[in-house]
Protein backbone atom coordinates (compact mmCIF):
# COMPACT_ATOMS: atom_id res chain seq x y z
CA UNK A 1 0.00 0.00 0.00
CA UNK A 2 3.24 2.19 0.03
CA UNK A 3 4.85 4.79 -2.47
CA UNK A 4 8.28 2.87 -3.04
CA UNK A 5 11.11 5.21 -3.26
CA UNK A 6 12.71 3.13 -6.45
CA UNK A 7 11.84 5.42 -9.10
CA UNK A 8 13.59 8.42 -7.30
CA UNK A 9 16.97 7.30 -8.29
CA UNK A 10 17.04 7.94 -11.69
CA UNK A 11 19.97 9.40 -12.26
CA UNK A 12 22.56 10.61 -9.17
CA UNK A 13 25.78 11.81 -9.58
CA UNK A 14 27.35 11.68 -6.46
CA UNK A 15 29.52 15.12 -6.59
CA UNK A 16 27.19 17.45 -7.69
CA UNK A 17 26.83 19.39 -4.18
CA UNK A 18 30.48 19.84 -4.92
CA UNK A 19 30.68 22.64 -7.31
CA UNK A 20 29.27 25.93 -7.82
CA UNK A 21 28.14 27.76 -10.78
CA UNK A 22 31.77 30.05 -10.67
CA UNK A 23 33.47 27.02 -10.99
CA UNK A 24 35.04 27.11 -7.71
CA UNK A 25 35.31 23.96 -6.10
CA UNK A 26 35.95 22.71 -2.30
CA UNK A 27 39.07 23.71 -1.33
CA UNK A 28 39.47 26.29 -3.81
CA UNK A 29 40.72 24.37 -7.24
CA UNK A 30 39.51 26.44 -10.57
CA UNK A 31 38.54 24.82 -13.37
CA UNK A 32 41.68 25.01 -14.61
CA UNK A 33 43.39 23.42 -12.40
CA UNK A 34 40.87 20.63 -12.22
CA UNK A 35 41.41 20.20 -16.45
CA UNK A 36 45.54 20.21 -15.20
CA UNK A 37 45.23 17.53 -13.02
CA UNK A 38 42.57 15.23 -15.32
CA UNK A 39 44.55 15.48 -17.97
CA UNK A 40 47.70 14.24 -15.76
CA UNK A 41 45.51 11.06 -14.86
CA UNK A 42 44.37 12.16 -11.30
CA UNK A 43 41.26 9.66 -10.96
CA UNK A 44 38.99 12.25 -8.68
CA UNK A 45 39.96 15.22 -10.65
CA UNK A 46 38.94 13.38 -13.89
CA UNK A 47 35.45 11.75 -11.83
CA UNK A 48 34.60 15.63 -11.30
CA UNK A 49 35.49 17.05 -14.46
CA UNK A 50 32.83 14.14 -16.26
CA UNK A 51 30.36 15.43 -13.11
CA UNK A 52 31.01 18.82 -14.26
CA UNK A 53 30.27 18.27 -17.87
CA UNK A 54 27.57 16.25 -16.93
CA UNK A 55 25.67 18.67 -14.72
CA UNK A 56 26.86 21.71 -17.27
CA UNK A 57 28.82 23.67 -13.96
CA UNK A 58 31.53 25.64 -15.17
CA UNK A 59 31.60 24.17 -18.43
CA UNK A 60 28.98 23.69 -21.13
CA UNK A 61 27.14 20.78 -20.97
CA UNK A 62 28.17 17.46 -22.76
CA UNK A 63 27.57 14.15 -21.95
CA UNK A 64 29.79 12.54 -24.43
CA UNK A 65 32.58 14.71 -22.34
CA UNK A 66 31.09 13.75 -19.09
CA UNK A 67 31.33 10.25 -20.56
CA UNK A 68 34.98 10.22 -21.57
CA UNK A 69 36.22 11.65 -18.28
CA UNK A 70 33.71 9.81 -15.93
CA UNK A 71 35.51 6.31 -17.84
CA UNK A 72 38.98 7.29 -17.52
CA UNK A 73 38.11 7.81 -13.63
CA UNK A 74 36.19 4.32 -13.54
CA UNK A 75 38.84 2.16 -15.36
CA UNK A 76 41.13 3.37 -12.64
CA UNK A 77 38.76 2.25 -9.98
CA UNK A 78 37.47 4.98 -8.55
CA UNK A 79 34.16 3.96 -7.17
CA UNK A 80 31.90 7.51 -7.57
CA UNK A 81 33.24 7.58 -11.49
CA UNK A 82 32.21 3.84 -11.76
CA UNK A 83 28.43 4.87 -10.27
CA UNK A 84 28.14 7.77 -12.25
CA UNK A 85 29.04 5.96 -15.43
CA UNK A 86 26.47 2.84 -14.22
CA UNK A 87 23.74 6.03 -14.13
CA UNK A 88 24.84 7.21 -17.24
CA UNK A 89 24.36 3.49 -18.69
CA UNK A 90 21.20 3.52 -17.60
CA UNK A 91 19.73 7.23 -18.58
CA UNK A 92 21.25 6.52 -21.62
CA UNK A 93 22.93 9.57 -21.26
CA UNK A 94 25.86 10.11 -23.56
CA UNK A 95 25.95 6.28 -24.72
CA UNK A 96 23.31 4.17 -26.07
CA UNK A 97 21.25 3.13 -23.00
CA UNK A 98 22.33 -0.45 -21.48
CA UNK A 99 20.91 -1.47 -18.61
CA UNK A 100 23.44 -4.79 -18.59
CA UNK A 101 26.82 -1.78 -18.52
CA UNK A 102 24.71 -0.29 -15.62
CA UNK A 103 24.57 -3.01 -13.63
CA UNK A 104 27.99 -4.03 -14.27
CA UNK A 105 29.39 -0.29 -13.10
CA UNK A 106 27.16 -0.23 -10.20
CA UNK A 107 28.32 -3.79 -9.23
CA UNK A 108 32.36 -2.43 -9.08
CA UNK A 109 31.43 -0.01 -7.10
CA UNK A 110 29.20 -1.27 -4.78
CA UNK A 111 31.58 -4.11 -4.38
CA UNK A 112 34.14 -1.43 -2.81
CA UNK A 113 31.25 -0.51 -0.18
CA UNK A 114 29.97 2.68 -2.13
CA UNK A 115 26.54 3.36 -0.61
CA UNK A 116 24.67 5.16 -3.33
CA UNK A 117 26.02 2.40 -5.87
CA UNK A 118 24.50 -0.64 -3.49
CA UNK A 119 21.33 1.15 -3.37
CA UNK A 120 21.37 1.24 -7.37
CA UNK A 121 22.45 -2.06 -8.11
CA UNK A 122 19.81 -3.30 -5.66
CA UNK A 123 17.29 -1.15 -7.28
CA UNK A 124 18.29 -3.13 -10.95
CA UNK A 125 18.02 -6.31 -9.13
CA UNK A 126 14.55 -5.21 -8.02
CA UNK A 127 13.26 -3.88 -10.86
CA UNK A 128 14.98 -6.69 -13.40
CA UNK A 129 16.73 -4.19 -15.65
CA UNK A 130 20.15 -5.99 -17.09
CA UNK A 131 19.67 -8.67 -14.34
CA UNK A 132 16.87 -11.52 -13.64
CA UNK A 133 14.35 -9.92 -11.21
CA UNK A 134 15.76 -11.45 -7.61
CA UNK A 135 13.97 -9.53 -5.02
CA UNK A 136 16.16 -11.53 -2.39
CA UNK A 137 19.55 -9.71 -3.96
CA UNK A 138 17.76 -6.40 -4.24
CA UNK A 139 17.12 -7.08 0.05
CA UNK A 140 20.95 -7.94 0.19
CA UNK A 141 22.21 -4.43 -1.39
CA UNK A 142 19.63 -2.37 -0.14
CA UNK A 143 21.00 -3.45 3.39
CA UNK A 144 24.16 -2.87 2.85
CA UNK A 145 23.49 0.82 1.56
CA UNK A 146 20.48 1.02 4.53
CA UNK A 147 23.46 -0.36 7.01
CA UNK A 148 25.91 2.53 5.86
CA UNK A 149 22.41 5.13 6.79
CA UNK A 150 22.12 5.55 2.62
CA UNK A 151 18.09 6.91 3.27
CA UNK A 152 17.41 6.20 -0.23
CA UNK A 153 18.36 2.52 0.37
CA UNK A 154 16.56 2.63 3.88
CA UNK A 155 13.03 3.63 2.27
CA UNK A 156 13.64 1.07 0.02
CA UNK A 157 14.22 -1.91 2.20
CA UNK A 158 11.19 -0.82 4.74
CA UNK A 159 9.37 -1.32 1.03
CA UNK A 160 10.97 -5.36 0.47
CA UNK A 161 9.48 -5.42 4.74
CA UNK A 162 6.06 -3.69 3.81
CA UNK A 163 5.75 -5.56 0.86
CA UNK A 164 7.31 -9.24 1.83
CA UNK A 165 9.35 -9.19 -1.41
CA UNK A 166 12.59 -10.59 -0.57
CA UNK A 167 11.89 -11.07 2.66
CA UNK A 168 8.92 -12.10 5.20
CA UNK A 169 6.31 -9.18 5.79
CA UNK A 170 7.23 -7.74 8.59
CA UNK A 171 5.79 -4.09 9.00
CA UNK A 172 7.63 -3.39 11.99
CA UNK A 173 10.68 -3.30 10.18
CA UNK A 174 9.06 -1.58 7.10
CA UNK A 175 8.30 1.29 9.95
CA UNK A 176 11.92 0.99 11.76
CA UNK A 177 13.32 1.43 8.49
CA UNK A 178 11.03 4.15 7.15
CA UNK A 179 11.96 6.31 10.37
CA UNK A 180 16.05 5.48 9.90
CA UNK A 181 14.97 7.56 6.30
CA UNK A 182 12.73 9.96 7.40
CA UNK A 183 14.35 11.31 10.30
CA UNK A 184 17.14 12.46 7.85
CA UNK A 185 14.15 14.29 5.40
CA UNK A 186 13.57 11.80 2.68
CA UNK A 187 9.93 12.63 1.71
CA UNK A 188 9.07 9.23 0.46
CA UNK A 189 9.98 7.71 3.90
CA UNK A 190 8.10 10.42 5.62
CA UNK A 191 5.34 9.89 3.58
CA UNK A 192 5.37 6.07 3.89
CA UNK A 193 5.62 6.39 7.69
CA UNK A 194 2.22 8.46 7.14
CA UNK A 195 0.81 5.82 5.39
CA UNK A 196 2.19 3.08 8.54
CA UNK A 197 0.80 5.35 11.14
CA UNK A 198 -2.26 6.09 9.16
CA UNK A 199 -3.11 2.66 8.63
CA UNK A 200 -1.93 1.22 12.15
CA UNK A 201 0.36 -1.02 10.36
CA UNK A 202 3.67 -1.56 12.19
CA UNK A 203 3.04 0.76 14.62
CA UNK A 204 -0.71 1.78 16.64
CA UNK A 205 -2.47 3.54 14.51
CA UNK A 206 -1.74 7.36 15.05
CA UNK A 207 -3.68 10.49 12.57
CA UNK A 208 -1.54 13.11 14.59
CA UNK A 209 1.51 10.77 13.95
CA UNK A 210 0.23 10.54 10.23
CA UNK A 211 -0.12 14.51 10.10
CA UNK A 212 3.14 15.09 11.27
CA UNK A 213 5.08 13.01 8.74
CA UNK A 214 2.83 14.01 5.34
CA UNK A 215 3.43 17.81 6.57
CA UNK A 216 7.14 17.48 6.19
CA UNK A 217 6.89 15.39 3.08
CA UNK A 218 4.19 17.92 1.44
CA UNK A 219 6.60 20.66 2.75
CA UNK A 220 9.17 19.25 0.10
CA UNK A 221 6.49 18.97 -2.14
CA UNK A 222 5.59 15.51 -2.58
CA UNK A 223 2.37 14.70 -4.02
CA UNK A 224 1.38 11.52 -2.16
CA UNK A 225 2.30 12.91 1.18
CA UNK A 226 -0.03 16.68 -0.09
CA UNK A 227 -2.94 13.86 -0.58
CA UNK A 228 -2.69 12.23 2.45
CA UNK A 229 -2.54 15.72 4.51
CA UNK A 230 -5.71 17.11 2.46
CA UNK A 231 -7.53 13.47 3.53
CA UNK A 232 -6.89 14.01 7.16
CA UNK A 233 -8.13 17.56 7.33
CA UNK A 234 -10.90 16.46 4.63
CA UNK A 235 -11.95 13.73 7.49
CA UNK A 236 -11.01 15.39 10.76
CA UNK A 237 -8.43 12.99 11.35
CA UNK A 238 -5.71 14.08 13.30
CA UNK A 239 -6.25 17.76 13.02
CA UNK A 240 -10.02 19.76 12.60
CA UNK A 241 -11.85 19.21 10.33
CA UNK A 242 -10.80 22.04 7.51
CA UNK A 243 -12.34 21.93 3.82
CA UNK A 244 -10.29 24.48 2.93
CA UNK A 245 -6.82 23.32 4.04
CA UNK A 246 -7.89 20.28 2.33
CA UNK A 247 -8.55 21.96 -1.15
CA UNK A 248 -5.16 23.55 -0.74
CA UNK A 249 -3.15 20.11 0.04
CA UNK A 250 -5.13 19.22 -2.77
CA UNK A 251 -4.50 21.46 -5.02
CA UNK A 252 -0.82 21.54 -4.54
CA UNK A 253 -0.61 17.41 -5.62
CA UNK A 254 -3.28 18.26 -8.47
CA UNK A 255 -0.79 20.59 -9.87
CA UNK A 256 1.83 17.64 -10.51
CA UNK A 257 -0.64 15.48 -12.45
CA UNK A 258 -1.23 13.47 -9.25
CA UNK A 259 -4.28 11.57 -10.03
CA UNK A 260 -5.62 10.50 -6.29
CA UNK A 261 -5.45 14.32 -5.60
CA UNK A 262 -6.96 15.20 -9.02
CA UNK A 263 -10.09 13.14 -8.22
CA UNK A 264 -10.65 14.52 -4.60
CA UNK A 265 -10.40 17.97 -5.26
CA UNK A 266 -12.98 17.04 -7.97
CA UNK A 267 -14.83 15.33 -5.27
CA UNK A 268 -14.56 18.88 -3.22
CA UNK A 269 -15.80 20.95 -6.01
CA UNK A 270 -19.23 18.40 -6.64
CA UNK A 271 -20.31 18.38 -2.89
CA UNK A 272 -19.26 22.52 -2.34
CA UNK A 273 -16.97 21.62 0.21
CA UNK A 274 -13.85 24.44 0.72
CA UNK A 275 -15.02 26.13 -2.21
CA UNK A 276 -18.28 26.46 -4.08
CA UNK A 277 -19.73 23.93 -6.23
CA UNK A 278 -19.28 23.83 -9.65
CA UNK A 279 -20.14 20.61 -11.68
CA UNK A 280 -18.09 21.96 -14.57
CA UNK A 281 -14.82 22.11 -12.78
CA UNK A 282 -15.46 18.52 -11.15
CA UNK A 283 -16.33 16.98 -14.28
CA UNK A 284 -13.27 18.19 -15.49
CA UNK A 285 -11.07 17.22 -12.66
CA UNK A 286 -13.21 13.79 -12.59
CA UNK A 287 -11.99 13.69 -16.58
CA UNK A 288 -8.68 14.49 -15.95
CA UNK A 289 -7.48 12.23 -13.20
CA UNK A 290 -8.97 9.03 -15.16
CA UNK A 291 -9.26 6.69 -11.79
CA UNK A 292 -11.87 4.00 -11.50
CA UNK A 293 -13.26 6.51 -8.64
CA UNK A 294 -12.90 9.53 -10.99
CA UNK A 295 -14.98 7.83 -13.27
CA UNK A 296 -17.38 6.64 -11.41
CA UNK A 297 -17.94 10.26 -9.79
CA UNK A 298 -17.86 11.62 -13.34
CA UNK A 299 -20.96 9.19 -14.12
CA UNK A 300 -22.67 10.74 -11.42
CA UNK A 301 -22.22 14.47 -11.72
CA UNK A 302 -22.83 13.90 -16.05
CA UNK A 303 -26.30 12.84 -14.26
CA UNK A 304 -27.56 16.38 -13.21
CA UNK A 305 -25.20 17.92 -16.23
CA UNK A 306 -26.86 19.63 -19.31
CA UNK A 307 -25.20 19.11 -22.61
CA UNK A 308 -23.23 22.51 -22.59
CA UNK A 309 -22.33 22.10 -19.56
CA UNK A 310 -20.52 18.80 -20.14
CA UNK A 311 -19.08 20.13 -23.01
CA UNK A 312 -17.70 23.19 -21.23
CA UNK A 313 -16.01 20.75 -18.83
CA UNK A 314 -14.27 18.79 -21.77
CA UNK A 315 -13.08 22.19 -23.15
CA UNK A 316 -11.94 22.68 -19.68
CA UNK A 317 -9.95 18.95 -19.30
CA UNK A 318 -7.80 20.02 -22.34
CA UNK A 319 -6.95 23.28 -20.08
CA UNK A 320 -6.15 21.75 -17.20
CA UNK A 321 -3.96 18.92 -19.03
CA UNK A 322 -1.69 21.81 -20.14
CA UNK A 323 1.38 21.03 -18.50
CA UNK A 324 1.80 23.42 -15.59
CA UNK A 325 -1.65 24.97 -16.39
CA UNK A 326 -4.31 23.36 -14.00
CA UNK A 327 -4.38 26.07 -11.17
CA UNK A 328 -4.23 28.80 -13.42
CA UNK A 329 -6.90 27.08 -15.95
CA UNK A 330 -9.00 26.27 -12.65
CA UNK A 331 -8.99 30.04 -10.95
CA UNK A 332 -9.68 31.56 -14.12
CA UNK A 333 -12.87 29.07 -14.64
CA UNK A 334 -13.98 29.57 -11.33
CA UNK A 335 -14.02 33.96 -11.80
CA UNK A 336 -15.20 33.89 -15.08
CA UNK A 337 -17.37 30.52 -15.83
CA UNK A 338 -18.26 30.14 -19.08
CA UNK A 339 -21.56 28.65 -18.27
CA UNK A 340 -23.73 30.12 -14.66
CA UNK A 341 -24.69 26.94 -13.52
CA UNK A 342 -28.18 26.22 -12.03
CA UNK A 343 -28.68 24.49 -8.96
CA UNK A 344 -29.49 21.32 -9.60
CA UNK A 345 -30.18 18.55 -7.08
CA UNK A 346 -27.80 15.30 -6.82
CA UNK A 347 -28.40 11.93 -5.83
CA UNK A 348 -27.64 11.23 -1.67
CA UNK A 349 -24.44 10.08 -2.08
CA UNK A 350 -21.11 11.62 -1.10
CA UNK A 351 -18.64 11.44 -3.90
CA UNK A 352 -15.64 9.09 -3.88
CA UNK A 353 -12.91 10.09 -1.85
CA UNK A 354 -9.73 8.26 -2.75
CA UNK A 355 -7.11 7.43 0.11
CA UNK A 356 -3.10 7.37 -0.16
CA UNK A 357 -3.76 3.77 -0.45
CA UNK A 358 -2.38 2.61 -3.88
CA UNK A 359 -4.43 -0.78 -3.82
CA UNK A 360 -7.50 -0.97 -5.76
CA UNK A 361 -11.13 -2.31 -3.85
CA UNK A 362 -11.20 -6.11 -2.84
CA UNK A 363 -12.85 -7.44 -5.86
CA UNK A 364 -16.43 -9.85 -5.53
CA UNK A 365 -15.32 -13.56 -5.71
CA UNK A 366 -16.47 -15.58 -8.44
CA UNK A 367 -17.39 -18.99 -8.35
CA UNK A 368 -15.14 -21.29 -10.18
CA UNK A 369 -11.58 -19.12 -10.42
CA UNK A 370 -9.77 -16.27 -9.62
CA UNK A 371 -10.35 -12.70 -9.43
CA UNK A 372 -8.43 -9.23 -8.64
CA UNK A 373 -8.40 -5.74 -9.18
CA UNK A 374 -5.07 -4.22 -10.59
CA UNK A 375 -3.94 -0.49 -10.51
CA UNK A 376 -1.14 0.54 -12.23
CA UNK A 377 0.85 4.07 -12.36
CA UNK A 378 3.34 3.41 -15.48
CA UNK A 379 5.49 0.16 -14.54
CA UNK A 380 4.21 -0.09 -10.91
CA UNK A 381 0.80 -2.23 -9.68
CA UNK A 382 -1.04 -2.95 -7.20
CA UNK A 383 -3.08 -5.82 -7.14
CA UNK A 384 -6.12 -6.46 -4.57
CA UNK A 385 -6.88 -10.34 -4.66
CA UNK A 386 -10.45 -12.02 -3.69
CA UNK A 387 -9.34 -13.18 -0.58
CA UNK A 388 -7.98 -10.10 0.14
CA UNK A 389 -4.32 -11.05 -0.62
CA UNK A 390 -2.27 -7.78 -1.63
CA UNK A 391 1.01 -7.93 -4.00
CA UNK A 392 2.57 -4.81 -5.27
CA UNK A 393 4.83 -6.09 -8.57
CA UNK A 394 6.54 -4.73 -11.88
CA UNK A 395 4.58 -4.67 -15.33
CA UNK A 396 6.63 -6.34 -18.04
CA UNK A 397 6.89 -3.85 -21.74
CA UNK A 398 5.79 -5.91 -24.38
CA UNK A 399 5.56 -5.00 -27.79
CA UNK A 400 2.26 -4.01 -29.60
CA UNK A 401 2.90 -4.97 -33.43
CA UNK A 402 -0.08 -2.82 -34.10
CA UNK A 403 0.36 0.48 -32.42
CA UNK A 404 4.35 -0.06 -32.90
CA UNK A 405 4.90 0.83 -29.35
CA UNK A 406 6.44 -0.25 -26.57
CA UNK A 407 3.80 -0.82 -23.58
CA UNK A 408 3.65 -1.85 -19.89
CA UNK A 409 1.07 -4.67 -19.51
CA UNK A 410 0.25 -6.24 -15.70
CA UNK A 411 -1.16 -9.91 -16.88
CA UNK A 412 -3.81 -11.82 -15.78
CA UNK A 413 -4.88 -12.64 -12.40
Amino acid sequence: MLKSGLATIAFALLSLSAYAADTSINGGSSLAEIMQQAEQGLADAQSNLGVMYANGQGVPKDDKKAIDWLRKAAEQGFADAQDNLGAMYKSGRGVSKDDKQAVAWYRKAAEQGLAIAQNNLGVMYMDGRGVPQDYKQAVAWYRKAAEQGDAFAQTNLGVMYSDGQGVPQDYQQAVAWYRKAAEQGHAVAQTNLGVMYSSGQGVPQDYQQAVAWFRKAAEQGHASAQTGLGLRYMNGQGVPQDYQQAVAWFRKAAEQGHANAQNNLGAMYMDGQGVPANRVIAYALFNLSGTNSATENRARVTTSMSAQEVSAGQALTRELGKPGNLLKALDTYSKNPTIKEKPKALAAVPAQQVSDDPFPNRPNKIPGRVSCNTRCLNATCWRTYDDGKKVRFQAQRKYDAISGEWKFDSGGC
